[in-house]
């Protein structure tokens, strides 16, 4: 089985290709109604995904999972904003650990996030 049967199913690859890459003044239109009704257009996402990474708005193209080359750099880049949101975060929690004097539920307080928030960043790095 090939991580890639899924494309077996996929409508696009029963459609001309050119509907999904359009001139710089075409449209998404008819290539977004054929991913609207596409089963497996969860896995067509984190294909382009992996594909894509977190290249630039400029190297991403063509329609997948019916998300247009700018949809899926914004979601991207709220992905990366809301990971480094988390970084920050994690190294406050730790750093109000290690100072002392704090407890878990008033980390958390002091943070904004709850005391089991607060409990799984620092098991975590323990165990790292």
């Amino acid at each position: 089985m090939s991580a890639f049967d899924w494309m077996d199913e996929a409508l696009c690859a029963q459609t001309d290709p050119a509907l999904f890459h359009p001139d710089r003044d075409g449209s998404y239109s008819t290539a977004a109604k054929v991913c609207g009704s596409c089963p497996v257009r969860e896995q067509c996402a984190q294909h382009a995904e992996r594909l894509e990474g977190g290249v630039s708005r400029a190297l991403r193209h063509g329609l997948w999972a019916g998300h247009t080359p700018n949809a899926r750099a914004k979601q991207a880049a709220a992905e990366l904003a809301e990971d480094q949101e988390t970084d920050v975060r994690d190294s406050l929690i730790r750093r109000l650990h290690q100072r002392g004097g704090m407890t878990i539920a008033q980390i958390g307080a002091e943070v904004g996030c709850t005391a089991r928030t607060v409990h799984r960043v620092l098991t975590r790095r323990a165990a790292a």
